[in-house]
């Protein structure tokens, strides 16, 4: 066993020494991953900061418009994305009527959308369903009584 002359052998002595290297590395470590964490969601917070606006459809062309259909749709809530959904499968079918081809119905679908919000979309679906919504009922209760013959 080696013989300590002083305090100070006891407090540097080398096992100890190296206790603490190892201890200040894994701190290291400890701290570099919790600054790269930090790093990273600041980054990604970053990328959201200022975007307020809501995405506008760019029917320009069929790129552009399949990437900025998906990202207006993000800007919604669950809610909202069925009324959304719902609002572009009626465009779709209104557009579906009037081309004669499948180039002229993604030509007027991507037209008709151009310049639009997700969000305005679903504001003139509620608009449509409350101005229509009562007389949509009276049609169906009229098809029904001519159904059974009344």
């Amino acid at each position: 066993m080696p013989r300590i002359d002083s305090l100070s052998q006891v407090r540097s002595g080398p096992s100890r020494r190296n206790g603490v290297r190892a201890m200040d590395s894994a701190s290291k470590g400890y701290h570099m991953r919790r600054s790269f964490l930090l790093y990273v969601c600041l980054l990604v917070s970053a990328c959201n900061f200022g975007r307020d606006e809501p995405t506008v459809i760019d029917g320009t062309s069929a790129e552009a418009f399949d990437r900025t259909l998906g990202a207006a749709k993000a800007d919604l809530g669950p809610k909202d994305r069925l009324k959304f959904e719902a609002a572009l499968s009626e465009f779709k079918a209104r557009t579906f009527a009037k081309a004669d081809s499948r180039q002229e119905y993604n030509r007027l679908l991507r037209k008709g959308l151009n310049g639009l919000t997700a969000p305005r979309i679903v504001a003139q679906f509620n608009k449509d369903v409350d101005r229509v919504g009562g007389k949509a009922a009276d049609a169906v209760f009229d098809a029904k009584r001519v159904f059974k013959g009344k």
